[in-house]
């Protein structure tokens, strides 16, 4: 069993359909934004997603490099959907990131599964940065 170190809900909105009666497909990119969002501000807390706050200190930031998404099941509103994020690999200068995605009417059927790989950047010279052992423990503990 995986252990998946940060669990999102969001509600399913009358807007997020399409004209086949179930959720969009980019919507579900959307979700999983959310969820990796919540996960770098567990990870570096508010600083993370705040590109005025990365630059006033070390510049380091993270950046979304790919993002690959597998539709197992549709949605569709009413619904609330629950989104499981963990870090999945670590790298020298970048990470995995790896989605699952259930609705709270069926919490047992697989919705969507979805990876992506983030890149440390140095917003300031537009250079990778390689993540420090600390770092990388650091990365660890969401793994």
């Amino acid at each position: 069993m995986k252990n998946w170190s940060t669990q999102l809900e969001l509600p399913v909105n009358w807007g997020d359909m399409d004209a086949f009666n179930h959720v969009n497909n980019i919507i579900y990119l959307r979700w999983c934004e959310s969820a990796r969002i919540a996960l770098f501000q567990q990870l570096w807390g508010k600083v993370a997603v705040n590109m005025v706050d990365i630059l006033k200190s070390d510049g380091i930031g993270p950046i979304l490099a790919n993002f690959t998404i597998d539709y197992k099941n549709p949605v569709s509103y009413p619904n609330t959907v629950v989104i499981k994020t963990r870090i999945s690999t670590i790298g020298n200068s970048s990470f995995g990131v790896e989605h699952e995605i259930y609705t709270k009417k069926n919490p047992e059927l697989l919705v969507a599964q979805a990876t992506s790989v983030i890149v440390m950047l140095n917003y300031k010279d537009g250079t990778k940065f390689k993540l420090t052992e600390n770092q990388k423990e650091r990365l660890k503990a969401f793994a």
